[in-house]
């Protein structure tokens, strides 16, 4: 049998499995979607809340190839972008700090904060986020929600609650992220509380994990545009608390609306091995 070499990473709890093609394919691309969900469930293969194929690009850097846990394509993934950086500076002959991806939502450009040859943080540039509506009454299966639609290459429903922590996150997500009258091809749903001017607390329903995940820097950088549009904040900083951990944004800001997103964190090395195609 075929042996796949991987390597474990998260960012903020967000847990991937990097898989190296930079020099050439391991997995036929016909046969991905099934190799990624059968290695994703926790239960029964390595477990994961996505594969990231790092690849040889034709017009940048690298290639940031991305799988949802159900085999499913994604645009982007923010927590992601960073271990892929990591991956790509201290595993490839591509030692830049500021590296150019390329992702089907387009070129991402993470900036990597280097020690002793060791990645110890990654700043982002997310792009230029796509705000749908703000605080629309939206009802799904009888229960109305106000909701603030934002894209950051893929789809995000934002909704504020005066205490996540008592939301039912599954329920509610799974009942948005496949409501198809918004949302055609689906949304993550994001529940979002403010604790102060700078600083905020987030739980994320995530469209192809199907469940909670730790954290989703897409998705933060939509909660950072939906707190900026709303006025819930004057700062053009903001720390958000995820599940999995912390993670800040910077918002560049033009004619008072936001005109990108950047997110800051860490990437971590979890484990490495080998699984049978």
């Amino acid at each position: 049998m075929t042996k796949i070499p991987f390597r474990k990473m998260h960012g903020a709890g967000n847990d991937f499995i990097l898989i190296d093609e930079f020099n050439h394919i391991l997995v036929p691309e016909e046969k991905k979607p099934e190799f990624v969900a059968r290695i994703c469930r926790r239960n029964f293969g390595i477990g994961a809340d996505g594969v990231i194929f790092v690849q040889h690009s034709d017009k940048l850097d690298a290639k940031f190839s991305f799988y949802n846990p159900d085999g499913s394509k994604a645009e982007m993934c923010g927590n992601g972008i960073r271990c892929f950086a990591k991956y790509v500076y201290e595993h490839t002959v591509l030692q830049k700090e500021k590296l150019k991806a390329e992702t089907l939502a387009g070129k991402i450009v993470p900036e990597l904060t280097v020690k002793n040859g060791i990645v110890t943080e990654v700043r982002v540039d997310m792009g230029r986020p796509e705000v749908g509506f703000v605080d629309k009454e939206v009802k799904v299966d009888g229960d109305s929600y106000n909701i603030t639609s934002v894209s950051m290459g893929n789809p995000h429903a934002v909704l504020f609650y005066d205490n996540v922590d008592a939301v039912d996150v599954t329920g509610i997500g799974r009942a948005i992220r496949n409501f198809t009258g918004e949302f055609p091809s689906g949304t993550n749903v994001h529940f979002v509380q403010k604790i102060s001017d700078k600083e905020f607390k987030i739980r994320t329903y995530e469209r192809g994990v199907e469940g909670e995940t730790l954290a989703c820097g897409t998705g933060i950088s939509a909660a950072a545009v939906s707190v900026w549009t709303k006025k819930l904040t004057n700062s053009k900083k903001i720390l958000f608390h995820a599940r999995g951990g912390d993670l800040g944004i910077e918002l560049d800001i033009k004619d008072g609306k936001v005109d990108r997103v950047f997110l800051i964190g860490p990437a971590e090395d979890v484990f490495t091995g080998e699984i049978e195609l």
